[in-house]
């Protein structure tokens, strides 16, 4: 499911010519053994191609209807100028609307639309499907034949249909250069060095390095490396960023037709990065990211958040024809550096987080990264183990509103072993824990009977067993919590008297809906005494 623009492919110095000549050796008509761009064709299908095909393939009377039956949408027959296009996409420079995209059955859906690009400025929106362009319709077409009809000339015009949801909706787009750097970054917090790679082009390695460095000297000394939506590029490319982190060792095996396995090794560069490292991933992560990910995940150099990437475990290589057009062919597939397969299997993360924001996981996991367990030695820590790594989330920061959603998926689709640190010793849940979801917020808090069927105008009265400070009841030792979305619900608090606070939701609330009633330590006592154990309610309303 490549982006607009972005191939799945290995660039390689082989050119027809030279296999020609090496076939006028063995042949005795070397008319015949040159032939046509038909005839070069079936020869690099027969000889080269990752597995042997029937004759029957090989015998179709066009080079479009033997690619058809050979039906690997990573095998394509590219003209000099849509080779072109081809290496210029994989470097983000072309001229297009500034889409990225997928392919589906009806045309070509957009993923992501560039900011400040042709496209953004029609109003073209992600999950749009591109159906049609200049009256041609796009289904069923090769995803290079499709953008194609989508891209062409800065300052030409593109007429194209779009389906958003029920509608069908009409653009006219006017095409414009389009140079997107393949790599970008920025300082997350003040120690957490994001950055992004969007294609595995000819300057990647250079622009990756320079954009490592810049953010060591702003005190970068913990990495997230985003590969959401990247479909590849060139295999040289991903060596060559995999030698960052394992310098040279082994980085993937690849085996072709005859099975022959050979061993790739990482590029060594100027700088290893040995720092905490989570790596993103997601469905359209492919071929080349799959390498690399792959790569530090099998050397625990860094840990996978997001979800599993594509499964486009093959390598292409490019063949010059004899009239100058181009072949791009499957000649093998690639496995991890520890033989485990990638083709149609793709990369699984070691944390998954698939409906929320992974940037917001990782920097929660890296904020307070540690290598030793319990090593925060605070109830407000949770911790856990994954890619061979152990981490420690503060839940001051997990159970902001704003962290509240991927906090709960990290909960409830990993399969952890979760741990909390109550001040003398390690502690882990129970079953009933597990399932009330709370105490893994809100650890070493006391539940307190549930509260059910209450009606939407309901208010609290919370009694304490000794007379309370009033000044330190505030809006943050007493919360009301939406369970669901964290939601802080405004509250008024009045005292009834020195035992006793009401608890008045200053909205209605939600009909059916959980909540969390959250009494919170620190709490003061007239005796001088402060609560030690934070207590929570489960209430929930009807209709």
């Amino acid at each position: 499911m490549p982006k607009f623009g972005l191939k799945l492919t290995r660039k390689c110095g082989h050119r027809l010519i030279a296999l020609t000549l090496a076939l006028i050796i063995g042949i005795a008509n070397p008319a015949v053994a040159l032939g046509s761009t038909l005839d070069e064709v079936r020869y690099l299908l027969e000889t080269q191609y990752v597995k042997t095909l029937d004759s029957s393939v090989l015998n179709a009377s066009s080079v479009e209807e033997i690619l058809k039956k050979v039906g690997d949408p990573h095998t394509d027959f590219f003209t000099r100028s849509e080779f072109q296009e081809f290496l210029d996409s994989m470097n983000m420079s072309f001229s297009g609307i500034g889409v990225y995209i997928q392919q589906e059955p009806r045309g070509l859906e957009i993923t992501s639309v560039i900011k400040g690009s042709p496209a953004e400025e029609a109003k073209l929106q992600a999950g749009d499907i591109i159906i049609e362009a200049d009256g041609r319709s796009l289904a069923g077409l090769s995803q290079e034949v499709a953008t194609g009809l989508v891209r062409g000339p800065e300052g030409t015009t593109v007429n194209i249909v779009v389906l958003r949801g029920e509608e069908r909706l009409k653009f006219k787009v006017t095409r414009r250069n389009i140079e997107v750097p393949t790599v970008t970054g920025e300082m997350l917090d003040k120690s957490i060095g994001y950055v992004a790679i969007e294609s595995f082009g000819t300057d990647t390695k250079e622009t990756f390095q320079q954009v490592v460095k810049d953010l060591y000297k702003k005190g970068a000394k913990a990495w997230i490396i985003d590969l959401r939506n990247n479909t590849g590029g060139y295999l040289d490319t991903a060596l060559e960023l995999a030698g960052f982190f394992i310098g040279e060792q082994t980085a993937l095996i690849t085996k072709d037709r005859s099975q022959k396995a050979t061993e790739y090794k990482g590029v060594k560069q100027d700088l290893l990065i040995t720092e905490p490292t989570i790596f993103l991933t997601n469905g359209y992560s492919a071929s080349a990211s799959e390498i690399l990910t792959a790569v530090v995940k099998d050397y625990k150099k860094a840990v996978v958040v997001g979800t599993k990437t594509y499964g486009k475990g093959s390598v292409q290589t490019l063949y010059q024809l004899s009239e100058g057009d181009y072949l791009k062919l499957t000649v093998a597939e690639f496995y991890s550096p520890l033989g485990k397969a990638i083709n149609g299997v793709g990369v699984s993360p070691d944390v998954t987080i698939k409906d929320n924001d992974p940037v917001a996981m990782a920097q929660l996991m890296l904020e307070n990264y540690t290598q030793k367990a319990g090593a925060a030695k605070n109830s407000q820590y949770l911790n856990f183990s994954a890619g061979g790594k152990d981490w420690s989330i503060d839940l001051k920061e997990a159970t902001t509103p704003e962290n509240w959603f991927t906090f709960k998926e990290l909960l409830q689709k990993n399969s952890f072993r979760f741990t909390w640190w109550d001040g003398s010793q390690v502690k882990t849940f129970t079953a009933d824990e597990q399932k009330a979801l709370w105490p893994f917020f809100y650890p070493g808090y006391k539940g307190m009977a549930e509260l059910n069927n209450l009606p939407l105008d309901k208010t609290f009265t919370v009694r304490f067993t000794a007379p309370i400070v009033w000044n330190s009841v505030t809006g943050e030792t007493i919360e009301l919590i939406a369970r669901d979305t964290g939601e802080r619900i405004p509250v008024k608090l009045e005292q009834i008297d020195e035992r006793t606070v009401k608890v008045i939701p200053e909205v209605s609330l939600e009909p059916q809906t959980s909540y969390w009633l959250v009494i919170h330590q620190g709490i003061k006592g007239q005796d001088g005494s402060t609560l030690q154990q934070g207590a929570l309610t489960v209430v929930s309303t009807g209709k």
